[in-house]
């Protein structure tokens, strides 16, 4: 659903996971990201 939101709109999708939406790279641009350090006992 994600994904299919970002060809909807021409955006972009962010990801930390892009192996997720591997084959729909002709659709969509595929941008990864890494996920941010959390320091401990913050949340």
């Amino acid at each position: 659903m994600i994904a299919a939101i970002a060809i909807a709109e021409g955006l972009p999708l962010f990801t930390t996971n892009p192996d997720d939406f591997k084959g729909l790279d002709d659709l969509l641009t595929i941008s990864p990201v890494t996920r941010p350090r959390v320091a401990l006992g913050t949340t």
